[in-house]
This record gives structure tokens, C-alpha cells and sequence, in this order.
């Protein structure tokens, strides 16, 4: 494999890659969707701007939701509804969002809470 030597220019050969339709940042201009944790619970995020809105989702409905962005990359939202509930940190790390969750659910209000712990990524940019 040959050496290439890497030259300071004076002018930008390829500026015209840091518009649309080439730049990340363009081509994920509408990023959304939810990511299941277990069965009603899930994170749901949607691009806003440079950063991300997220929310937490059981069984259909937001909880809670925080804004990410590179000056604040993490947000904790937690919540419960009857039968499920769960604690989540998402954050903005390498150009990913990242999780890490405790949640539970139970089948019926009589029954015991049947918990998990997760971490990972969610999507990557």
C-alpha cells in the first residue's frame, strides 16, 4: 500500500460535499422513531435542530421527555403507568444515542413486578 502525503490547501476541492444531499447532518435531517425496551416501555427520539428530543413511552403515552445536545448530552426520564414503569439515562455520545434502563412490569396490579436491565445504543449518525 502506497504512502500519501497529506498537502495544506488553500481552498476546499470538495466543499461542495458539506451540503445537501452529502452531509450526515443533511441526510438525517428527520431522524425519529421509538426503540423498545420491554414490552409497553419504550424510548422515542426525534432530530430537533443539532440535538434530539426524547422521550420516555408506556403504553402509548410520553411520561417523560428532555432535549439532548452537545451542552447537554444526557437526560434521566423516569415515570410509571399502572402496569409498567422505568428509569432511563439517553445520551448524545459519538455521534450516537446511548441508553441505560431499569424497568419493570406485571401482568395485573396483583401480581409482582418482573424487571430488566438494558444498556446500548439506540442509533448511530
Amino acid at each position: 500500500m502506497a504512502n500519501h502525503e497529506l498537502k495544506e490547501l488553500d481552498s476546499d476541492p470538495l466543499q461542495h460535499l458539506d451540503e445537501e444531499p452529502y452531509s450526515v447532518l443533511a441526510q438525517h435531517e428527520n431522524v425519529q422513531g421509538c426503540f423498545n425496551i420491554i414490552g409497553p416501555i419504550k424510548i422515542c427520539y426525534s432530530q430537533s435542530g443539532s440535538g434530539f428530543k426524547v422521550c420516555l413511552n408506556i403504553a402509548g403515552v410520553d411520561v417523560a421527555c428532555g432535549n439532548l445536545d452537545p451542552s447537554n448530552p444526557c437526560v434521566k426520564l423516569h415515570g410509571s403507568v399502572l402496569l409498567a414503569k422505568a428509569s432511563v439515562e439517553v445520551c448524545l455520545k459519538d455521534r450516537c444515542l446511548t441508553y441505560s434502563a431499569k424497568a419493570c412490569v406485571r401482568p395485573t396490579p396483583f401480581n409482582k413486578w418482573k424487571c430488566t436491565s438494558a444498556s446500548g445504543k439506540i442509533i448511530c449518525f
